[in-house]
C-alpha cells in the first residue's frame, strides 16, 4: 500500500443525491470529490450535474456526501467554474475531516502521480470501493487539461484528486473519458480553480484557500500525524529537503491567509520578479499560470520546476527568497500594519530574517519590515507614465500589436512590455482575423495580461503598435471583458481608455529605428515642459479648406526647429485623423523631425467645423502637463469626461466643456522605452 493511501482515503469522499426528495432506486454515488478545507469538497461539474428525474444539479442545489468512515453529511453545490469540468461543494458542519494539501505550485509536471477515488463493484446492490491506481501525470499548463499517461481508475473516480506522490501534494482533478466500465486519461489541473477569480467569485477563493491553510496549520500545531509531517518524510526519504521547510511552509501559508489577499496575479509576479532579481542578479523573469494568492508565489520561489522559470541556485537559497518575498508582501500591505495578522506575519519575517546565512538578505528582509523598502541599488523608475513607488522594479505595461492587413486579415499578439522594453508574449495569431473582428479575438489575451501586469496600487497602461490604417480604430472602447448580464458591473469590464492609460504606436515609426532626432524629442518630452504647435500650420485658422495648404516639406522644416530648443518639447497637435490623408502624410514627417508623441482624434477631415476650438482647448491640455507621462493620464481622464457629449454642461460635471475632446487619440512612444525592433511573431513560452 502506497504511503499516502491512508492520508488520502480520509480526505476522499463519495457525492450523491440528497437524502430525500429524489427517486430511491438512484445509484448510491455519482462520484467521488475530496476535502480541501472544512466545510469544502472540490469535485468535477459533471458529478454533481447528474440528472434524477427531472431534476439537475445546479448552484444551490443539494447533495450528500459521504466519508471513507461512512458518515454523512448535507452539501451544497457553492459554483460551478464555466468553462472547467469542476465544482465547489459546500458541507456545512463537516469541520474535522483531514483535509488534503493543495499544490502551491503552478506547473508541477511531468510528476509521478496516485489516482484515487471510489468506485460501485459489480452487481445491482454492489458495494462502494475505495480505490488507487499510478500514472505519469503531464500538461496541465495555462489552464489546459492534465494527461494522464497510463492512468486507469474504475467508472465513479471522476472527482478524486490526482496526489504527486514526490511532494504529497494534490495537482489535479481526475476527469478522465469513460470507456466501458472505466475512466482513462485526463484530469483538471488545481490551477484551474483560479479560474473562480475571473468569474466575479475572488472572495470564495480567497475564503477557501484561507480555510486549508488554517486547517493545515492548527493540525501542524497539534501532536498527531499531517501532511507537513508526511511531507518532511517524503523529503528525508528522497534525500532532497528543502532548506525552505514544511514547518517554515506550514507557518508561513498559515499566516498568510489572516491577511488582505493580493489585488491579482500581477502583484504576485510583481514581488516575485522583484525578489527573484535580488536573489540572483538576473533580469530572468518568472513567469506562471496566474497566481491568484500569495502562497502561490512562495511556490514559484522555492519549487519553480518550469522550464521558463530561473532556478534559484541551489537550494540553500530558497528560505532566502521565501523570507525576502514575505518582506515584499508585509510591505506591499495595503491594511494598517498594526492588526493581528499582519503583526504575527512581521514577527515570522523577522524570527526567519534573523536566521538566514546571507548577510545581504538577511538585512534587506529587515529592512522592508522597518519600512526603509528601498534596495541600496535600486533607482525610481517611470512605468506606464506613472513612478513606481520606492524600492520597487517598474512595472509591467501591455502590448498589442497588430501586423498590417494581409489577404484581408491582421495577425496580432498580446505581449507585457517590461521596463527595460523586453516583451513575453501571452497569445498570439499569426493567419490574423479582419478588422471587425479584432477586438475579439484579443480579448483573452488582453485579459490575461492586463491581469499579469496590474499590481497592487498600479494599473498598467497599454499601448497599440498599429498600422497607420487602423489609427481609426476605437481601441480605447476594447472591452478586456464583457459585461454579463447575470454579474453585477465589475471594474473590469469597462472600456480600457476609461480606466487605463491607453496610446497608439506607429508600425511606420519603427522602420526610423532610433535617431538622433528622436532620442533629443524623447528627452525633452520626458523633461518638458510642453507646448502644442499645429501638425498642419493653416489647419486652426482655416480649417481643411485652404486654397494653397502648407507643403509636406515646410512642415518637417517647422517640426524640426520646434524640436531643436532645450527649454522643452514641442508636441504637435491635428484636430482630425491621422490614419489617411494629409494628416497621415504630415505625421511621418512629425516623426522624422524627433517628435514622439501627436495628439488627435478619430475624425474625418470633412467631417467637422471645430478645428479652432479643438487646437485652442488641446493647446490649453499640453501646456498644462508638465511632461509626456504626465499628458498620457491627462488624456484619460479626459477621455471620461468627454464619454457621454449629451452629458457635457450638465450640473455636476468637473469639466462642463468637453466635447471637444470626443475620440481623442494620444499617438505615443513612451521616452522610457526603447524602440521596439521589427520581430516576427513567435509561440509564448510552453
Amino acid at each position: 500500500m502506497s504511503s499516502l493511501e491512508d492520508p488520502v482515503s480520509r480526505g476522499v469522499v463519495r457525492i450523491g443525491p440528497a437524502a430525500d426528495g429524489y427517486d430511491a432506486d438512484s445509484a448510491g454515488f455519482w462520484g467521488s470529490g475530496f476535502f480541501v478545507a472544512p466545510e469544502w469538497v472540490v469535485t468535477c461539474a459533471h458529478v454533481v450535474d447528474k440528472r434524477v428525474g427531472a431534476m439537475e444539479r445546479e448552484p444551490g442545489g443539494p447533495v450528500t456526501v459521504t466519508t471513507y468512515d461512512d458518515e454523512r453529511f448535507d452539501g451544497e453545490i457553492a459554483h460551478v467554474l464555466a468553462g472547467h469540468d469542476l465544482a465547489l461543494v459546500r458541507v456545512p458542519g463537516a469541520d474535522f475531516p483531514d483535509c488534503l494539501w493543495l499544490s502551491d505550485r503552478s506547473a508541477a509536471t511531468p510528476a509521478e502521480v496516485e489516482l484515487y477515488g471510489w468506485t460501485q463493484t459489480s452487481g445491482a446492490h454492489g458495494a462502494e470501493e475505495f480505490v488507487s491506481a499510478t500514472a505519469m501525470a503531464t500538461g496541465g499548463r495555462r489552464r489546459n487539461p492534465m494527461w494522464l499517461q497510463s492512468g486507469l481508475v474504475l467508472h465513479g473516480c471522476s472527482g478524486g484528486p490526482v496526489i504527486d506522490t514526490r511532494r504529497g501534494s494534490v495537482i489535479g482533478v481526475i476527469k478522465g473519458k469513460k470507456q466501458g466500465d472505466v475512466t482513462i486519461g485526463r484530469a483538471e489541473s488545481v490551477t484551474a480553480l483560479r479560474t473562480l477569480c475571473d468569474q466575479g467569485a475572488e472572495s470564495l477563493w480567497a475564503e477557501v484557500i484561507g480555510a486549508h491553510d488554517r486547517h493545515h496549520l492548527r493540525r501542524f500545531e497539534g501532536s498527531g500525524d499531517c501532511w507537513p509531517r508526511l511531507h518532511t518524510r517524503l523529503a528525508l526519504a528522497q534525500g532532497q529537503p528543502h532548506s525552505f521547510t514544511p514547518q517554515s511552509r506550514t507557518q508561513l501559508y498559515g499566516l498568510f491567509s489572516d491577511i488582505e489577499p493580493p489585488s491579482g496575479p500581477g502583484q504576485v509576479l510583481h514581488l516575485v520578479n522583484n525578489t527573484s532579481r535580488r536573489l540572483l542578479r538576473s533580469p530572468q523573469r518568472i513567469e506562471s499560470n496566474d497566481p491568484r494568492t500569495w502562497r502561490e508565489g512562495s511556490g514559484l520561489l522555492y519549487d519553480p520546476r518550469e522550464h521558463t522559470e530561473a532556478t534559484l541556485a541551489g537550494r540553500d537559497l530558497e528560505q532566502e527568497a521565501v523570507v525576502l518575498y514575505a518582506a515584499m508582501v508585509y510591505g506591499a500591505l495595503r491594511t494598517p500594519r498594526d492588526t493581528p495578522g499582519a503583526k504575527k506575519l512581521r514577527d515570522w519575517v523577522e524570527t526567519a530574517a534573523n536566521a538566514l546565512e546571507t548577510e545581504v538578505i538577511r538585512e534587506e528582509s529587515l529592512a522592508l519590515l522597518a519600512g526603509d523598502d528601498r534596495p541600496a541599488d535600486a533607482a525610481t523608475a517611470t512605468a506606464g507614465g506613472r513612478r513606481a513607488g520606492s524600492g520597487e522594479a517598474a512595472h509591467d505595461d501591455v502590448l498589442v500589436v497588430i501586423e498590417p492587413e494581409v489577404y484581408g486579415t491582421h495577425p496580432w499578439r498580446v505581449q507585457l512590455l517590461d521596463s527595460d522594453g523586453g516583451t513575453t508574449t501571452v497569445r498570439y495569431d499569426e493567419e490574423g482575423v479582419p478588422r471587425g473582428g479584432l477586438e475579439a479575438a484579443v480579448r483573452q489575451g488582453l485579459s490575461e495580461a492586463l491581469a499579469r501586469a496590474d499590481a497592487g496600487q498600479y494599473v498598467a497602461a497599454v499601448d497599440f503598435l498599429l498600422p497607420r490604417a487602423l489609427f481609426d480604430e476605437p481601441v480605447d472602447e476594447w472591452r478586456a471583458r464583457l459585461p454579463r448580464a447575470d454579474e453585477p458591473p465589475s471594474v473590469h469590464t469597462l472600456p480600457i481608455g476609461l480606466r487605463r492609460v491607453v496610446a497608439l504606436r506607429d508600425q511606420l515609426r519603427r522602420r526610423d529605428g532610433v535617431t538622433p532626432e528622436w532620442n533629443r524629442g524623447r528627452r525633452a518630452t520626458d523633461r518638458g515642459p510642453l507646448e502644442a504647435v499645429p501638425l498642419c500650420l493653416d489647419v486652426p485658422d482655416r480649417g481643411h479648406t485652404a486654397e494653397v495648404p502648407e507643403g509636406e516639406e515646410a512642415a518637417y522644416a517647422r517640426l524640426s526647429v520646434s524640436t531643436a530648443g532645450v527649454a522643452g518639447a514641442s508636441l504637435p497637435v491635428y484636430c482630425a485623423s491621422t490614419a489617411t490623408g494629409r494628416g497621415s502624410r504630415v505625421l511621418t514627417r512629425a516623426f522624422h523631425a524627433g517628435h514622439v508623441a501627436v495628439l488627435c482624434r478619430r475624425t474625418a477631415e470633412d467631417g467637422h467645423d471645430d478645428c479652432a476650438e479643438f487646437h485652442r482647448k488641446a493647446a490649453q491640455l499640453v501646456r498644462e502637463a508638465p511632461t509626456g507621462s504626465e499628458l498620457r493620464e491627462r488624456v484619460r481622464v479626459l477621455r471620461n469626461l468627454s464619454a457621454d457629449p449629451h452629458l457635457s454642461g450638465q450640473a455636476g460635471r468637473s469639466d462642463p466643456d468637453t466635447a471637444w475632446a470626443r475620440h481623442i487619440v494620444l499617438i505615443y512612444d513612451p521616452p522610457h522605452r526603447p524602440t521596439l525592433l521589427d520581430e516576427p511573431l513567435h509561440a509564448p513560452q510552453p
